[in-house]
């Protein structure tokens, strides 16, 4: 796997890192890409989801770090959020028409193409006890020490019986990719349905179980997989009996808890499909307001027909354990057969700049 996707990090334990490299954007001229299409997708959930952010903001105190100047999240919201979201409700000719007159875009200097990966919510199936072929556990965050333990000992059965099972999956490769994307849609035996998005993790470094069956020879770097199939998850379906030696390897383990409304919760509350990111926040403030320029796949008969580039304003909301870098970005996908598909394939070079309001 290529990347592990947000885990829930509070925004207290983001923002008390240490020194954030933001200091080092700079102000840019407006990128060429601008004027071959700012914007391809409906902008309405976009203005909510900037409605929501301006929302918090206003109960917040601090500031982001954009260069070298510190504007507060107050200010932020007001100044750059509000108008953003008002030129987003007329439509793209005239947010296009407004964004390089009515924002300074700021990007860290000297970064390269970037690395811009997708991922989703994917939607599995479970139930609430352990029965039949429910035997593999999505856990609650547990309290004190419990919470440390590396994959291995949580394999070993290190929180077995402690009454932290969330829910029961069919599949153990599931549930790493339900770590890996950090948020499902849970289909119960019973009929209900049931969200979940990732509380916390372990703390424990994280290790690309892909890499390190590249790296055991297993499969090669340019091993073609079905859509909406890593390649690891392929290989450990075709090896069943390799899997749990290599997902102890990796000791970084998520904890899940239910969550109502939206698919998945970042920093900054619901994520929104297609509008929301997940960044290095020691380069990309959270809560910022970017504009970035990539390459999606586009999907025909269950196969890749071709990659189109794009142009999106969107929102810096998460982070990830496997997201790290000045333009290293994960596009939350949402959910659904294209999202899916698209997200375990999207690895493309890119651009992200950070908007400020003149």
């Amino acid at each position: 796997m290529h990347r592990l996707a947000p885990v829930a990090l509070t925004l207290a334990a983001v923002l008390a890192t240490g020194p954030a490299r933001a200091d080092n954007l700079e102000a840019v001229a407006p990128p060429a890409a601008l004027t071959s299409g700012c914007d391809d997708m409906d902008l309405a959930p976009f203005a909510a989801a900037i409605d929501q952010e301006v929302a918090k903001m206003q109960g917040m105190n601090g500031a982001l770090t954009i260069g070298k100047s510190q504007v507060s999240y107050k200010d932020y919201a007001a100044k750059t959020l509000a108008p953003l979201a008002a030129l987003a409700r007329k439509g793209p000719k005239v947010l296009c028409a407004a964004l390089a007159k009515q924002f300074t875009f700021y990007r860290n200097p000297g970064v390269g193409p970037g690395k811009f990966t997708a991922y989703q919510n994917p939607l599995v199936r479970a139930s609430r006890t352990k029965k039949g072929p429910y035997q593999y556990p999505l856990y609650r965050r547990p309290p004190g020490e419990l919470a440390s333990l590396t994959t291995a000992q949580v394999i070993a059965g290190g929180l077995s019986g402690k009454g932290l099972e969330l829910a029961y999956l069919a599949d153990p490769t599931e549930v790493n990719l339900v770590q890996v994307e950090g948020s499902a849609n849970v289909a119960l035996e019973d009929g209900k349905q049931m969200k979940v998005s990732s509380d916390g993790h372990n703390g424990q470094a994280y290790q690309n179980i892909s890499k390190l069956l590249v790296a055991d020879n297993k499969i090669p770097a340019n091993q073609v997989t079905p859509l909406g199939m890593t390649r690891a998850r392929k290989y450990f379906q075709d090896h069943p009996n390799e899997f749990w030696q290599y997902w102890g390897r990796n000791p970084h383990y998520v904890f899940f808890k239910e969550v109502s409304g939206g698919a998945a919760s970042g920093k900054f509350g619901e994520l929104t499909a297609n509008r929301s990111l997940a960044v290095d926040p020691a380069f990309v403030p959270l809560g910022a307001a970017v504009w970035f320029h990539t390459t999606k796949p586009q999907i025909a008969n269950n196969a890749i027909s071709g990659w189109q580039p794009y142009g999106r304003v969107a929102l810096a909301q998460d982070t990830g354990s496997g997201i790290r870098g000045a333009a290293r970005v994960d596009v939350f996908y949402g959910s659904g057969d294209y999202a899916m598909a698209a997200a375990s394939k999207a690895d493309a070079g890119g651009e992200i700049y950070v908007l400020v309001a003149k």
